[in-house]
């Protein structure tokens, strides 16, 4: 019985040590930010593009542009390009909040949540062939004017960008092949 437990521990150490040694890939969770971006010519973009930072499993750098339109809707890639290559992330759903934060300065906030899965057989680079999942945020705040009276509406701008900030912020568990 005794030789048996040894040989166990033994065959569970060896096949220990040699997933630790042989591992092709790298998992852990993946963040990546915008940080608060106040610049006037990217807030009074049409198609306003961010610079993004990325954490964890493949550390990068990068830029994501934000586009007009409806936003997000499920189903639908997007690409993020990296110094590190290309992140390509399918939409699984998205949701999009617009609220007056204070009515009487006309303040308000879009905030859309998206969640998502990596594409890693469209990924390129260190993201190639990754998997994992996720949420994306995007905060934008300004005030929000239409003829010169508060409007939420979809054609609504802001009168100024004084205080008017964008946020991306993006977390989730991925692996990738170790480069």
């Amino acid at each position: 019985m005794r030789a048996a437990v040894v040989t166990g521990c033994l065959a569970a150490l060896a096949l220990t040590a040699g997933c630790g040694s042989s591992s092709s890939s790298m998992t852990g969770t993946e963040t990546f930010t915008s940080g608060v971006v106040t610049t006037p010519s990217i807030l009074n973009s049409n198609n306003p593009v961010i610079p993004l930072t990325y954490k964890g499993v493949v550390p990068a750098t990068g830029t994501f542009p934000l586009g007009g339109g409806n936003g997000p809707s499920p189903g639908q890639q997007k690409t993020f390009v990296t110094s590190k290559g290309d992140m390509v992330l399918q939409v699984v759903t998205a949701k999009n909040v617009v609220r007056f934060l204070d009515k009487k300065t006309c303040v308000a906030q879009n905030i859309t949540v998206v969640h998502y899965t990596v594409v890693g057989g469209k990924s390129t680079g260190s993201f190639a062939g990754a998997t994992g999942s996720g949420v994306v945020q995007v905060l934008f705040q300004a005030n929000s004017e239409l003829h010169g009276k508060c409007s939420l509406a979809q054609n609504a701008g802001p009168a100024t960008l004084k205080g008017a900030y964008v946020l991306l912020s993006g977390a989730g568990p991925m692996t990738a092949p170790k480069a």
